[in-house]
């Protein structure tokens, strides 16, 4: 019960041929958290940019009392209106509203340029950090855009889909729900019930790389390497099942190849309970972003949005300790009668909640 409430694996179970110790279980997945961007398209993007760069010279003209060089910004905005406007788009007509806001955009970033080309000793003074880093997304934006129309293809290298938040990136998921997501991709692994976060990142990346990672980060919190590992088909390669075998941890997945004719009832049944056990890591991804609102990320910064997403599952690991400790009071405490008669029939629920079990007579 003490080892539940603080977090701490319990002791080695057993040693291997190499003498190390082994003990517990670890739960692995990974996951997207997603960030609150509007659904990147290639219009919406060209019309942030050509906002923002209207919008930065009329900061600069205001800040110097000097008048603002004509722009294409009029033109642009109306082909994105008739564009918006249309029930149906076709093919056709976002090609020609592309070339439009392509063009514009084009001829905007050369005013622009060349204005503050005669003012550039004030330039540091007037633009702040934040206007030069949109800046510079927007103008890796238009490159992107421009080389994608030409050459008639969709996907670029680290494509940006938001000029205000340009380290996002389209995670490729394959859900139900959304195919593709926007946020930070989060290798997770579950101990005792305990979230830790082994990996952040927001590039697009196979998790299956992390199961060294997440060993190594185990035998460095727990002293000792896992018993058993948990995880679905992806993070099985045929690297990771050496990996694995390698290092004398148990791990009850469909091996490679054929099923077999005849499998024991033994064999069986592990792969059952290790795959009805492993649904736990999928449900605290689900708690952590509807309850601890690790979902919808509103940071606008990459370094706070990485807080946010720590901080939404230390907040989920504190309520467990929390609730274990509250389980572990009452053990001593010997409350069991008293919660039966403060909640009568809703007492079942009141220790579930607790995570405590007990056999009422």
């Amino acid at each position: 019960m003490l080892a539940e409430a603080d977090g701490s694996c319990s002791k080695a179970e057993r040693k291997d041929k190499d003498d190390n110790d082994h003990g517990g279980t670890m739960k692995i997945d990974a996951t997207c958290c997603n960030a609150e961007v509007c659904y990147p398209t290639d219009s919406n993007l060209l019309e942030d940019g050509s906002k923002l760069i209207d919008r930065l010279l009329d900061k600069f003209c205001n800040r110097h009392q000097i008048s603002k060089p004509q722009t294409h910004k009029v033109e642009a905005r109306k082909a994105f209106i008739t564009l918006t406007k249309k029930k149906r788009k076709g093919r056709r007509l976002i090609d020609r509203t592309k070339l439009i806001q392509i063009r514009c955009l084009q001829a905007n970033i050369q005013i622009f340029m060349k204005f503050l080309g005669n003012q550039m000793s004030n330039l540091l003074k007037c633009f702040n950090r934040h206007d030069c880093k949109c800046l510079q997304a927007a103008f890796r934006m238009f490159e992107q855009q421009k080389m994608m129309f030409e050459n008639g293809v969709c996907s670029c290298i680290d494509r940006i889909i938001s000029i205000y938040q340009p380290h996002l990136r389209p995670i490729v998921r394959g859900k139900a729900k959304a195919k593709v997501e926007f946020g930070a991709k989060v290798g997770a692994s579950i101990v005792n019930g305990y979230t830790y976060v082994d990996h952040l990142s927001w590039d697009a990346y196979n998790e299956s790389t992390d199961l060294i990672s997440q060993i190594a980060l185990y035998k460095q919190r727990f002293d000792m390497l896992p018993d058993e590992i948990q995880a679905d088909k992806l993070y099985l390669s045929r690297t990771n099942r050496g990996l694995i075998r390698n290092g004398f941890i148990n791990c009850y997945n469909h091996p490679l190849g054929r099923p077999p004719k005849e499998e024991n009832d033994k064999s069986a049944e592990d792969k059952r309970r290790a795959i009805g056990e492993r649904n736990e890591i999928e449900g605290t991804f689900g708690t952590s972003k509807r309850i601890y609102k690790a979902d919808n990320i509103r940071a606008k910064l990459s370094e706070t949005a990485d807080t946010w997403i720590g901080a939404s599952f230390f907040a989920k690991n504190v309520m467990k300790f929390l609730r274990g400790l509250l389980c572990l009071i009452l053990t001593k405490m010997d409350c069991f009668g008293f919660i039966k008669r403060k909640f009568k029939k809703q007492h079942v629920f009141v220790l579930q909640y607790c995570n405590l079990s007990y056999t009422w007579s």
